[in-house]
């Protein structure tokens, strides 16, 4: 009689190592490029919003006597807090949410000018905004969103 042989089914170590090398120069090109997008769509929800914003604002000053914009705005919101940019904008045409971080921000700074371009605490002619996006690297262009009635400027933080 003749034995028959086993024959073992299965992969070798080294197909294994192969397909794992494989994965591996995989993710290491696509991992960036996820991140890279993931900043790039934190960045364009961002413009969105202050696009929101900017033409919330621009309703306030149709609105006001002698087409002022607010002379400060020292806080988010809730909607429910008077002055807030919350109530403010949501008030003109927006739908901010309540919560800085909820919209995408982790910080802002709104700054009233006269209509010399001077700091000003009534009769405001002209604002900028500084936002901070939430998780976006400084040093990437569009980190921070410089909003005035004139348009929006992408830059780095502090840039």
């Amino acid at each position: 009689m003749l034995s028959k042989m086993k024959q073992e089914k299965g992969f070798t170590l080294i197909e294994l190592m192969i397909v794992v090398a494989i994965i591996g120069i995989l993710a290491a090109i696509a991992v960036p490029n996820f991140i890279a997008y993931r900043n790039k769509s934190r960045i364009a929800a961002a413009v969105g919003t202050v696009e929101s914003i900017r033409g919330a604002l621009a309703g306030y000053a149709a609105d006001s006597d002698g087409n002022y914009f607010p002379n400060e705005i020292t806080e988010w919101g809730p909607a429910s807090t008077a002055g807030s940019l919350v109530a403010i904008c949501n008030a003109n045409g927006a739908t901010l949410k309540d919560s800085l971080s909820e919209q995408g921000f982790s910080g802002f700074t709104y700054q009233g000018l006269d209509s010399a371009g001077n700091n000003a605490n009534s009769e405001v002619a002209d604002y900028y905004f500084l936002f901070t996006v939430a998780g976006v690297p400084p040093d990437l262009t569009g980190a921070q969103i410089e909003v005035r009635p004139s348009g929006i400027f992408k830059q780095t933080v502090g840039g």
